[in-house]
């Protein structure tokens, strides 16, 4: 009894960190979900549109995804809800999976679009055009997913069995061939990471010229003193703000990597590494043990539960959410932390709006140097990437002053 003990515990440990993982996934994309359907100033941003239809494609990796693997690990690794269902789960797996990533994909260049071509964004940035990337997402992930797994054109060529059951034994088996294996992983993720790395290196390129820029249209204000502590002062200011985006871009970034780079890497190097035909059936494999690449697995689906945190924990979210759980007097006087620092989204796209009119400005000769600093004072706040005012608020500020010049 004591020597079965240990496995007993082992299993009711992890029965009880995955439904945390369940349940904080739920709970966090759920509210998203509420809070963009329940408010309209946050539907009326076309880029909310996009963090609605992650936190769906989230909330079904918590709903049709983890509580079956869960209950399959509790279980010791026996599958327990037959072969039919076998192969369904491994289709909602892959679309799932497929769905958020490709979100977020599409969250990078809808932020690069607004940040590199503002004005041209908000002319073409339609809720029709957002709805018709979004559906692209959708299908293309139903499309690499259902159609090959119903089919078993996602099983090696020389399985004794199609499908995802293997009689005989209760495991559910997902290994693929080696065309399915890379294709999928291709359009999954590799080509998606690609994209998110590019468009969010430009934007911090883009970020750290304009903070530069407004340091420069600062100093030529000239209203502080010859004895340069104030230019000095903001020298280091700019250094700060863009030390800060990098910090933003490297945790969105990084958490995105971490999660799902160690299991998409096996994902294509299983297919190469067959096990021995009499360890067929155990679904063994000489790269990798079994419980390493389910820790990788579940990695990848943890992302799943950060991604509200993520992209949806601005200062509009948070008094919805505050409104939606009730706690407004004390869940906005929260304080400032790394998380809040995340969400940019807003802040700069607002900032770059500020910096384009600035460019404007400096250029007539006609414009004081009074009605430069003018331009200049709300875009601190704008970069602070703390998320406290949201973009519509700095823009409201600004009008009042721009009417002046």
């Amino acid at each position: 009894a004591a020597a079965g003990g240990g496995p007993q515990a082992l299993r009711a440990l992890t029965g009880c960190l995955l439904g945390a993982l369940v349940l904080s996934t739920l709970v966090g994309n759920a509210l998203v979900c509420l809070a963009v359907l329940r408010f309209r100033h946050l539907r009326a941003k076309v880029t909310n549109w996009f963090v609605l239809s992650l936190a769906v494609s989230d909330l079904c990796v918590a709903l049709l995804v983890m509580p079956w693997k869960a209950v399959t690990e509790v279980a010791g690794g026996s599958w327990l809800f037959g072969s039919r269902f076998c192969d369904t789960w491994v289709a909602f797996d892959i679309m799932c999976s497929t769905a958020s990533i490709l979100h977020l994909c599409i969250i990078s260049l809808d932020r690069y679009w607004a940040i590199a071509s503002p004005f041209r964004y908000e002319r073409r940035m339609t809720q029709r055009l957002a709805c018709t990337m979004i559906a692209v997402a959708w299908a293309l992930s139903i499309l690499i997913s259902f159609i090959p797994v119903q089919l078993h054109w996602h099983k090696a060529k020389d399985m004794r069995y199609p499908g995802s059951w293997l009689p005989g034994t209760p495991h559910c088996d997902i290994s693929l061939n080696r065309t399915y294996a890379i294709t999928s992983s291709l359009i999954s993720f590799y080509i998606p990471v690609a994209i998110m790395i590019i468009t969010y290196t430009r934007i911090y390129r883009i970020a750290q010229a304009q903070i530069r820029r407004i340091s420069t249209l600062e100093r030529a204000g000239g209203q502080w003193p010859t004895h340069g502590k104030e230019p000095t002062s903001s020298l280091r200011s700019s250094l700060r703000k863009e030390t800060k985006v990098l910090q933003t871009l490297s945790i969105i970034m990084g958490v995105f990597v971490c999660c799902w780079l160690p299991f998409f890497l096996l994902n294509c190097l299983l297919p190469f590494c067959q096990p021995e035909p009499e360890n067929d059936h155990e679904g063994l494999s000489p790269c990798v043990d079994q419980t390493t690449f389910n820790i990788f697995v579940w990695f990848g689906w943890a992302n799943s539960s950060v991604n509200p945190v993520i992209y949806a924990f601005n200062a509009d979210f948070r008094r919805a959410f505050s409104n939606l759980l009730g706690c407004r007097s004390l869940c906005c006087v929260t304080p400032r932390s790394t998380v809040e620092r995340v969400n940019f989204s807003n802040e700069l796209v607002s900032y770059h709006h500020d910096t384009t009119c600035q460019k404007e400005g400096a250029a007539s000769l006609l414009v004081p140097p009074t009605a430069v600093t003018a331009w200049v004072q709300p875009v601190p706040h704008a970069v602070s990437l703390q998320g406290e005012d949201s973009s519509e608020e700095t823009s409201m500020e600004k009008r009042p002053v721009t009417s002046q010049t």
